[in-house]
C-alpha cells in the first residue's frame, strides 16, 4: 500500500521489472517462466554475501577463515533460503559484504577502488537506507585508509545524487522523496505500536535462528580477548541491533545483514584452532542447515514474523504454502473470470505475479480459494485441492454476479488510516486511487 502514496523506492522493483520485460519481449512473459528467472536472477546478486564474505575473511582474517567462511555463507540455510527473495534487506546484505571486501583491501588509492567504494556503498544504503550508519562507518574507514579522500567524496555525492535524482523522477516529486516519507511514515507508524515487541526482541531472535550457535560464537570471540580480531564485526552487529532495537515494528528480516556478519566470526574461530576443527564445523554447519531448510531446527516457526497480523506461511523446502501453487494451477486454466480469496488478507496472496490473468478479485467471481474446514458456498462445486486450500467453480446454473467495467489490478482494501498517517506529515502527499480501482458495470451483460 506504500507504494500508493510514495513511500517505497523502486530500485529492486526495477530490477523485477528489468527481468520481465526482457522476457515478455522473448515471449517467455507467463509465470511458467518468469517466476523461476526472477529467483534466479536474484539468487545470483546473493552470491554476493558469501564471496564478499570470503575476501574480507581472508583480508582481515586468514585463507583457512575464508574458505571456511565461504563454505558456511554458502550452505547457512538462512541465507540459501531467502537468496531468491527480492527483498530490500537480502539485497543490501550482499551489497554490504562487498562493500567490507573493498574498504580492507591493499592499494586503496586505486582510482577504481575508489570509484568502487563509492558505487557499493550508495547502492547499499540506497536499495535499504536503514543500513546507512552501517554503510558510513565502513566507508569512514575507507576514507582514513585511501589517500584520494576529495575524490571519494566527490563520486559518493554524485552518485547520491543520482539516486534523489532517479527517486524523484520515478515519483514525479521532489529529490528522495520516497525516502523522507518513508522516514516520516516509520516514525509516526511506531509511535502507535509502543506494546508490539520488546526491544530485546531482537537478541532472542538472532539466538533461536541459529539455535544457539551465534551466542556461543560471540561469548567465544569476546572471550579471547581479541579485540582487533573482532572488534570490528561485533561493533556493526551491535550498531544493527541498537539502531533497529529503538523501532517498534520489528521483523527478523530487517536484521539480515547480522547473518553473514557472526558466520565470519564462527568461521575464523574455527578456523584457528587446528586443522581438523574446520572440516568438522563445515559438516556441522551443513548439518544444521539442511535441518533449518526442512523447517526442523526447534522454534524457527516463529522467527519470520513480527507481531501483527499478517498470516502467511514462511517456510522453506517442507510444507511450503500451496497459494502459490494454487494460482499457478489457475494461471493455466482458460476460463477463470473471476476470483475470491475467501480467508486471508491480499498480500499474502500469489497476487497477479503469481495468476497474470486480467481478472478481478473479490466482487466478481467464477473462483472461489478457501482453506476453511467445511467451508460451504452455494453454487460452487469443489474441482481441486492443494493441501488444505480449495478450489470451488461456480456452477454454470448459479445466480449471475455483478461485473467489472474495467480491470484494474489494484489491491481491493481499506486505505483510509494508512493515508490519515501519511497526510499526518505530508498534507501534498499523492492521494489514493478514486475508489481504489473499483467500478461496476451498470446492468449485466
Amino acid at each position: 500500500m506504500e507504494y500508493f502514496f510514495g513511500a517505497r523506492q523502486w530500485l529492486v522493483p526495477g530490477l523485477v521489472a528489468a527481468v520481465l520485460s526482457l522476457l515478455n519481449t522473448i515471449g517467455l512473459g507467463t509465470p511458467q517462466y518468469y517466476i523461476g528467472a526472477v529467483e534466479i536472477f536474484f539468487c545470483g546478486i546473493s552470491l554476493s554475501i558469501p564471496i564478499g564474505m570470503y575476501f574480507f575473511a581472508r583480508l582481515h582474517f586468514s585463507e583457512a577463515s575464508a574458505r571456511l567462511a565461504l563454505v558456511v555463507g554458502s550452505v547457512w540455510y538462512e541465507l540459501v533460503g531467502f537468496a531468491h527473495k527480492p527483498m530490500t534487506e537480502f539485497v543490501s546484505t550482499g551489497l554490504v559484504m562487498i562493500l567490507l571486501a573493498l574498504c580492507i583491501r591493499p592499494n586503496p588509492g586505486q582510482s577504481q577502488t575508489v570509484w568502487a567504494v563509492a558505487l557499493v556503498g550508495t547502492l547499499a544504503a540506497a536499495v535499504r537506507f536503514q543500513y546507512t550508519p552501517v554503510v558510513g562507518i565502513i566507508m569512514g574507514i575507507f576514507f582514513l585508509r585511501t589517500r584520494k579522500k576529495l575524490q571519494l567524496v566527490l563520486i559518493s555525492a554524485g552518485f547520491v545524487l543520482a539516486i534523489g535524482v532517479f527517486d524523484g523522477f520515478s515519483w514525479g516529486r521532489g529529490l528522495f522523496h520516497s525516502y523522507l516519507t518513508n522516514f516520516k511514515f516509520n516514525i509516526a507508524v511506531s509511535a502507535g505500536l509502543a506494546d508490539q515487541s520488546p526491544p530485546w526482541q531482537y537478541l532472542v531472535w538472532v539466538v533461536l535462528a541459529s539455535a544457539g550457535l551465534s551466542l556461543i560464537t560471540v561469548v567465544v570471540a569476546m572471550a579471547t580477548g581479541s579485540f582487533r580480531r573482532y572488534g570490528f564485526l561485533l561493533g556493526l552487529m551491535a550498531l544493527l541491533l541498537v539502531l533497529h532495537s529503538m523501532s517498534n515494528h520489528k521483523e527478523y528480516r530487517f536484521i539480515f545483514a547480522i547473518i553473514p556478519l557472526w558466520l565470519m566470526i564462527a568461521a575464523d574461530c574455527c578456523a584457528r584452532i587446528n586443522k581438523i576443527v574446520p572440516k568438522v564445523v563445515a559438516v556441522l554447519f551443513s548439518a544444521m542447515s539442511l535441518l533449518g531448510i526442512l523447517n526442523y531446527l526447534p522454534y524457527q516457526h516463529v522467527l519470520y514474523r513480527a507481531h501483527s497480523n499478517e498470516t502467511g506461511i514462511v517456510h522453506f523446502i517442507r510444507d511450503n504454502d500451496p497459494i502459490f501453487a494454487t494460482y499457478r494451477y489457475l494461471s493455466s486454466e482458460p476460463d477463470v473470470s473471476g476470483i475470491w480469496l475467501a480467508d486471508r488478507p491480499y498480500f499474502n496472496s500469489g497476487g497477479y505475479y503469481f495468476l497474470h490473468k486480467k481478472i478481478p478479485f473479490y466482487d466478481s467471481h467464477s473462483i472461489i480459494i478457501t482453506a476453511e474446514e467445511g467451508a460451504s458456498f452455494p453454487g460452487y462445486i469443489l474441482t481441486k485441492q492443494f493441501d488444505t486450500i480449495k478450489i470451488l467453480r461456480r456452477s454454470d446454473d448459479a445466480t449471475p454476479v455483478r461485473t467489472w467495467r474495467t480491470y484494474n489490478p489494484i489491491l481491493v482494501t481499506e486505505t483510509g488510516g494508512l493515508e490519515a498517517v501519511i497526510k499526518s506529515f505530508d498534507s501534498n502527499a499523492l492521494p489514493a486511487p478514486q475508489t481504489l480501482g473499483i467500478q461496476f458495470a451498470d446492468d449485466l451483460d
